[in-house]
């Protein structure tokens, strides 16, 4: 099951979207971008950020969902509430949040997020 995080214009989704492609780890960002089937939907995996650390070193933090629930939506894997988790997972939904957050205010065209500022 998915929840809804954000309900954005999808525009800006659109813009996440790119900024992702354009910031996989292979080009030194934090991101994996799959298309869906449809070729609209998009998961992103978002990765820890080991400075000065080789590719294989990279680990992921978890995966948020754009235009899966619909246009415009981001949306994470629904959390079971019948299941306490380790208290890494719930860090790594924290992060995720953190970045989509971060996202939508800084991934703009020509813009570098800081990633020492991302808190995971």
């Amino acid at each position: 099951m998915h929840t809804v995080y954000k309900a954005l214009p999808i525009e800006d989704v659109e813009r996440i979207i790119a900024y992702c492609q354009s910031h996989t780890i292979q080009n030194g960002g934090l991101f994996e971008v799959y298309p869906g089937p449809d070729g609209m939907m998009k998961m992103v995996v978002v990765n820890s950020s080991p400075e000065d650390e080789p590719l294989d070193k990279f680990r992921p933090l978890g995966a948020f969902y754009c235009n899966y629930l619909g246009p415009g939506i981001i949306s994470l894997e629904e959390e079971d509430p019948h299941h306490e988790g380790m208290p890494s997972a719930k860090r790594h939904n924290k992060a995720i949040k953190q970045m989509i957050d971060i996202l939508i205010k800084q991934g703009f065209p020509g813009t570098n997020i800081r990633y020492q500022d991302f808190a995971h």
